[in-house]
């Protein structure tokens, strides 16, 4: 999707050249609104962050289960896994990263895969309250990478890893390039926030976008689910924010995800992460069971929900 994101915004460029559970206490923003009745807010290191919980019986949880979304999306993402993983006895937490969903814009948030991951589990660690059952992690596409750098950090509280078309890696780098230069550049960063608000975020720009991402058009209760937090003011700056302070805290190196168990679940038509991301990863790390679904594209879990749930059901009962 980051992907698709380079071409729409260049694009635009273009034309300028030519013309909330019981055992966890809140701290909630005094100016937020709870977008949805169970939301919650909480703020860690630098960032507030704006999560969810379901859970159908909080005293006989099979396993706990933390899913991070991709680049401009939100808890929304998971709309059609949810309700499945509670039926089977999972507690759920669904997060919006920093500058997404309703979690805040800080600007001065560290928005690297590492700096996700210490950030996430901050949150993870209150929301826990000394519960040391470890956590079944979830990442879609730039969530992936996130959920990566958390696996690789804290392998002690990681039950499985799942990683949905991610944005995964074999050794975590600072990006590089003359956008990530040109985005730490006050003018041009001025510019580049204006070209996103309104070439990128935008909803028919989003429509094209997300159109790649789910292989169809989206019909207009998916385009708002998507739309609705992107309206939020500073959204534009903090998409620019991602290449323009980034830079990771920890080095990583996928090799230490050996002793975990760790699913790969891939779309056989994505073109934003293509499936060779995850050939690649699966060489490097033998151990990794790489699941393909084969009438897929970017977001399986979205568009194939059954398929997807089943998978990912069958891989969470046989490690909890």
């Amino acid at each position: 999707m980051i992907r698709n994101f380079f071409v729409i915004l260049f694009t635009g460029l273009g034309l300028i050249t030519w013309n909330h559970p019981s055992f966890s206490q809140d701290t909630v923003l005094a100016s937020s609104r709870r977008p949805f009745e169970n939301s919650h807010f909480q703020k860690v290191d630098s960032a507030t962050f704006h999560y969810r919980v379901f859970c159908k019986d909080t005293l006989n949880v099979r396993g706990k289960v933390l899913l991070v979304h991709g680049f401009c999306g939100s808890t929304f993402c998971w709309r059609k896994n949810i309700d499945t993983l509670v039926r089977s006895g999972y507690l759920v937490v669904a997060i919006d990263l920093p500058g997404f969903g309703y979690s805040d814009r800080n600007l001065h948030v560290n928005q690297s895969q590492s700096s996700r991951a210490h950030m996430i589990w901050l949150l993870l660690t209150h929301i826990d309250k000394g519960d040391k059952r470890k956590w079944n992690i979830v990442g879609h596409s730039m969530g992936g990478g996130a959920v990566e750098a958390m696996a690789l950090m804290n392998p002690d509280r990681v039950q499985t890893v799942t990683l949905v078309d991610g944005m995964v890696f074999i050794r975590n780098q600072n990006l590089k390039g003359t956008f990530v230069a040109m985005s730490k550049m006050q003018g041009y960063n001025e510019v580049l926030v204006s070209l996103t608000k309104q070439n990128v975020i935008s909803y028919h720009s989003m429509a094209r976008l997300m159109k790649g991402v789910y292989g169809r058009p989206l019909d207009s209760a998916e385009m708002k689910g998507y739309m609705d937090p992107l309206r939020i003011d500073g959204s534009a700056a903090s998409v620019i924010n991602i290449f323009a302070n980034a830079h990771e805290i920890r080095h990583l190196h996928a090799d230490g995800l050996m002793d975990l168990p760790v699913l790969l679940i891939w779309g056989k038509k994505d073109k934003t992460i293509r499936i060779k991301s995850a050939k690649k990863l699966k060489r490097n790390v033998p151990t990794i069971d790489l699941k393909i679904i084969s009438d897929a594209y970017h977001s399986p879990m979205e568009t194939t929900p059954q398929e997807f749930n089943a998978l990912l059901l069958d891989f969470f009962n046989s490690h909890n």
